[in-house]
This record gives C-alpha cells, structure tokens and sequence, in this order.
C-alpha cells in the first residue's frame, strides 16, 4: 500500500465529511482550476486523483451533467466517497487503468504533493490524452504557509502524519515539458477559502485535514501561528494559495 493509500483510507471519510458539510468553502480553489481545462460539454474529463469527487462535482455543476466524467482514484476508502453516478475508476495514479489517448482533459486538484513519482504520472497523463488535450493541475508551493501548516500541524495532530512533496516554482512547468506537453503556463494563486463564522472553519480545517489528536481550540491555534484570518465581514476567510498549471498535448 502507497502512502497515498494509507493516509486516504484512514482519513479520507473525514475529508469528505468536511467537503460534504461545507461544499461551497473552496469554490474559488476549485474554479481557478476547472477555468484552466476548458472543457467543452462533449468532452471526456478525469479528476485523478478523485478524493470523493470535489473536482468532478464542480465540473458537473460547470457543465450541467455528470456524463463523461470519471473519477480515478488510488485509495478504496476514499473511492467510495464518490457518488456512484460518476464513473468510479479505483487504480495507481502511475499506472493508470485507462486506455491511450481517450481522454480530452484531465484535472489534478492538491492530491499529487503525496506521490514521490511525479513524473511518471505526468507521463502516464500523457498516454491517456487525446491529441490536443488539456492537463491542469492545482497544487501547494514549496515554503509557502499552506506547506507549513500541512507537514507542521497536520503532521502532528492527525493519525497519518504529513510529509508533503510539494512542488518548487516552475517544478510543475519542467514535469510537463519533460512528460512531453506544449504550451505550458504556471503561477502561483491566492486567494481564500471562505466560511460563516470562526466555528465552522475550525470545525472544517480539523475534519478535513483529520487534525483528530487536537480540540478545536488547538486547531484555531495552530490556523492563527500561521494564517491571518479575515473576520471583517459577514463571511470569515481564511488566505490559501497553490501553484496552477496546465499544458496541451501536441497533435
């Protein structure tokens, strides 16, 4: 079993509880990504890795349908998650299950910083892209505060521990180029994720991240060491950011 497979089959319940409750929390996280795949209604759309299909869903509710999207994912625990009126595809992320050039876009939103072979699965996209197809990938920044907060405090306080391998500037743009894409552009996007009150996104945070050996008033703590949170208005906001890049298959 991978560490993926590990970390996700014992806490993937929890994260998905947590996008379940609070579905609209990284909306804009999510959009900035779908906006980069383009995708047409017509096309055929992976969300690898899948989690319980946050991607695939904001991509359904983009397209108006769920037909065409499928959901691959190394985890089983994690897998089941999913709402089974997605095609559900359990597999390595290295080795996909999926058959050359069927795909025309594929989406990779923050789950890569836990696989060690990057590479291979920027070729493995690679195969399975059609002709001019699209890979899109949103991910955590090296030395930024997210990396801090995930293999600092989630390290410590959940169950699985938190060592992320999370991606230098201009790495996702060198992956692509060597896995053989075209056209490829990278940056670094900030902006937040957005809850009702303080309760709800500490609640969130901990049940996301499966934070389980710390009570909530240790989780805000450990959120406030390291984010300045925006308790302003009617909504509170909490600063994220990843690195986005995407990259075309040449025809």
């Amino acid at each position: 079993m991978s560490d993926y497979e590990y970390i996700f089959n014992t806490r993937g319940g929890s994260y998905n509880e947590a996008c379940r409750a609070l579905p609209s929390v990284r909306e804009t996280e999510r959009s900035l990504l779908i906006n980069l795949l383009d995708a047409a209604p017509g096309h055929q759309c992976c969300d690898a890795p899948a989690g319980g299909g946050y991607l695939a869903e904001g991509l359904e509710q983009r397209r108006g349908h769920h037909r065409g999207i499928i959901c691959l994912e190394p985890a089983e625990g994690f897998l089941h998650g999913v709402a089974p009126r997605f095609d559900r595809v359990l597999g390595s992320l290295t080795v996909m299950p999926l058959a050359s050039e069927t795909m025309d876009r594929i989406g990779s939103l923050a789950g890569l910083h836990h696989i060690e072979s990057k590479l291979d699965v920027f070729r493995e996209a690679f195969r399975v892209l059609i002709p001019g197809g699209k890979l899109a990938v949103a991910d955590v920044q090296e030395g930024t505060p997210v990396g801090w907060f995930l293999n600092d405090a989630v390290d410590r306080f959940s169950l699985t521990g938190h060592k992320g391998l999370f991606f230098r500037p201009g790495e996702l743009t060198a992956l692509m180029a060597h896995a053989g894409f075209r056209e490829v552009s990278e940056r670094h996007e900030r902006f937040t994720w957005d809850f009702p009150d303080l309760p709800s996104l500490v609640w969130y945070c901990r049940h996301l991240f499966g934070m389980v050996k710390a009570e909530l008033p240790q989780v805000e703590q450990e959120l406030r060491a390291r984010f300045t949170i925006d308790c302003a208005d009617s909504l509170v906001r909490l600063p994220w950011s990843l690195a986005y890049a995407v990259g075309t298959k040449p025809f």
